[in-house]
This record gives structure tokens, C-alpha cells and sequence, in this order.
């Protein structure tokens, strides 16, 4: 199935500027802003703090920050929430454990990507709440090619049922 979406940043940061770092203390690594990435199969975009890792590519939604943005009175600073690829049109936790193409790419969603309480040091206290169960995916690379700011076509075997902004609900189970 084809679902159109749109790729409104791309982005890359050599180094972490909260992650590993000490409670209000960001790092100074900067944000690299692109216009087009070539991504290559099993691994992130080139000099990337997360090229290498097991999850090398971070997904968020624009229409999420636009939502928190309203919550807080406060405009947007998407850059602030350090993902990679800030897209419109999916809910991105329907991608977790499914294959899917943006343009030449395919990604396999692997995980929601977690906020981190930085969420509140960095952009207003509440944010990091607000971002619970829809603060993301972490995806990898199947199969390299390149993507481009604009319109795409999202291909993917499944059918969306969730608004971009639904959260995501984990069930735990009772212990016993």
C-alpha cells in the first residue's frame, strides 16, 4: 500500500548533546541539516553519534510537535528533539517491527524511541509526558538508497488504523 507523506527535515549530529550527558548540561555538538541523504544498508547517515548503533536512524513526528506546541503555548523547535528524519502522514509506532520504503530506502521500524526527561530541560517541563508512547522510531537500513525533503510515497504491507499523533499503549502484564 502507498500512503503519501511528506519528509520535512533531515537531520545529523556527530556527537550526543543529552543522551550520556549529565542533567542540564547539553553537549555543544551541532545539528547538521540536509537536504538529501544517500543511507547505505546496515547502517545510519555518514558521521551520525548513531551511524553504527543498533538502531541508527530516529523517526519523529511533525505532527506530534506541532501538537505539543499547541499543549505549551510555544512554537516549534523541531531540531531540539534530536530524531533524524522529521516526517507528516503515519503514525510511526504502527512501523515498529514492519518493513516499509520511503523512496529508494528501506527501513525496518524496530522500536518506539523513547523521550528522555531531557525533553523538559531542553524544550518546557511536560513535554517529556507528552512524548510518552509517541516519541518516535528507531529504525535501520534493509536496503540502501537515497531520500529527499518533500512529498513521498510510504510503501508498506500494512494498513494504518491511528492517527499520526495516537499514542502508543504498552500493555504490562500482572506478575505471577
Amino acid at each position: 500500500m502507498d500512503y503519501p507523506v511528506t519528509l520535512h527535515h533531515l537531520y545529523s549530529s556527530p556527537g550526543h548533546n543529552y543522551f550520556t550527558r549529565s542533567k542540564h548540561t547539553p553537549g555543544t555538538a551541532p545539528t547538521r541539516v540536509h537536504e538529501r541523504l544517500s543511507l547505505s544498508a546496515g547502517s545510519g547517515i555518514e558521521g551520525d553519534r548513531f551511524e553504527q548503533g543498533r538502531y541508527p536512524i530516529t523517526f519523529f513526528s511533525l505532527e506530534v510537535a506541532e501538537e505539543i506546541a499547541t499543549t505549551f503555548e510555544m512554537p516549534i523547535d523541531i531540531a531540539l528533539y534530536r530524531r533524524n528524519i522529521i516526517i507528516s502522514g503515519v503514525n510511526l509506532c504502527e512501523l515498529i517491527g514492519q518493513q516499509f520504503r520511503i523512496g529508494e530506502v528501506l527501513f525496518e521500524g524496530m522500536a518506539h524511541c523513547n523521550p528522555c526527561t531531557w525533553m523538559d530541560a531542553m524544550i518546557t517541563k511536560g513535554v517529556y509526558r507528552e512524548m510518552k508512547g509517541r516519541g518516535g522510531l528507531r529504525a535501520k537500513v534493509l536496503e540502501g538508497g537515497t531520500i529527499s525533503i518533500g512529498k513521498e510515497n510510504l510503501k508498506s504491507d500494512i494498513i494504518f488504523s491511528k492517527s499520526a499523533t495516537e499514542a502508543m499503549v504498552i500493555s504490562r502484564l500482572p506478575k505471577g
